[in-house]
């Protein structure tokens, strides 16, 4: 194969892909990709790479768009960015208000180096999200990259600085990052649905967090109120999101699979984490049942359609 026409990285971007696959596409993929890149700015060039480099993960790791994992990334690929987003939309609004707030009053603050360490942690996420509400996951993916490099980084930097801490450490962030980055495009793009799911999940997410903050139960209960909901509501919302997948007329089972697991991704950090309370296991045994109520539910609502379909009309 050779890599005369593959501009830029191109040449270490054919490297991901499985060897033999390379061998027999290589010069097309070269070719279509000078071609994709010829003329673009740099941000165009580095959507381009990125779409490369997932599709080679994909077909190395085998989670293809007709592929049971992935499919299951699909499903799990808008509820993890929505709540990604929704906890970043937390994270970064009462920063911003709480610095205009210490201005306005001449209090000491961290001032610009703080604003810039959370904006860059967290609104690469938040725009994920927008885009996915307009159907522009491509473009919500390289914010996806980015959110997931640099919310990481400033963390190893900076330091925890979050209620994060108590869930997990940088590479959980990018384990959730790993999900929306390599879910099939084929099965997200121009896709509303899942745009909405993202965003049903993430913003209601995002209100019950500064909600439960602002009740004052933060300063006086150490957090068990953000605590809660950060816990609760994504289990709520992964099991709506499971409801709708299993009682929709062209049911994906691999995809309803992937959203019913976000549920247990979520927990699995602090499940591991001996130092944490029993509740984090309470929280998983009462979400597997919830599952089983929202499966139970799901098949009680297909019998009836069932039912209703097989009825003889009633003449008029």
């Amino acid at each position: 194969m050779s890599d005369r026409h593959t501009p830029g990285n191109g040449p270490l971007l054919l490297r991901l892909y499985p060897a033999r696959y390379r061998a027999a596409h290589g010069e097309d993929i070269a070719a279509t990709l000078a071609e994709a890149t010829e003329g673009l700015s740099r941000p165009d060039r580095l959507r381009e790479h990125l779409d490369l480099a997932s599709h080679a993960l994909r077909l190395r790791l085998r989670i293809g768009a007709t592929d049971p994992a992935g499919r299951m990334l699909a499903g799990a690929a808008p509820v993890v960015l929505g709540l990604l987003a929704g906890f970043c939309l937390w994270g970064l609004v009462p920063d911003v208000l709480l610095l205009v707030h210490r201005i306005l009053r001449h209090q000491p603050h961290a001032g610009p180096v703080y604003l810039f360490y959370s904006a860059a942690a967290n609104l690469p996420w938040i725009l994920a999200l927008t885009a996915v509400a307009v159907g522009r996951w491509r473009l919500a993916r390289a914010l996806g990259l980015a959110g997931t490099l640099l919310g990481a980084g400033s963390w190893v930097v900076f330091g925890p600085m979050t209620v994060m801490i108590l869930f997990g450490q940088p590479m959980f962030w990018v384990v959730l990052g790993a999900v929306v980055l390599l879910a099939p495009p084929s099965l997200l793009d121009r896709s509303l649905r899942t745009g909405w799911e993202a965003t049903a999940v993430g913003l209601p997410f995002a209100a019950l967090l500064v909600a439960s903050q602002s009740t004052g139960l933060w300063v006086y209960f150490t957090g068990s109120a953000v605590l809660h909901v950060y816990v609760s509501w994504p289990l709520l919302a992964t099991a709506a999101v499971l409801l709708g997948h299993l009682v929709a007329e062209h049911r994906d089972p691999y995809r309803a699979t992937g959203a019913g697991l976000t549920g247990l991704l979520w927990l699995l950090p602090g499940l591991l984490d001996d130092s944490r309370p029993r509740m984090l296991t309470t929280w998983a045994a009462g979400y597997l049942a919830l599952v089983a109520f929202t499966v139970a539910l799901a098949t009680a609502v297909r019998t009836i359609r069932r039912t209703r379909a097989k009825e003889p009309a009633d003449p008029a």
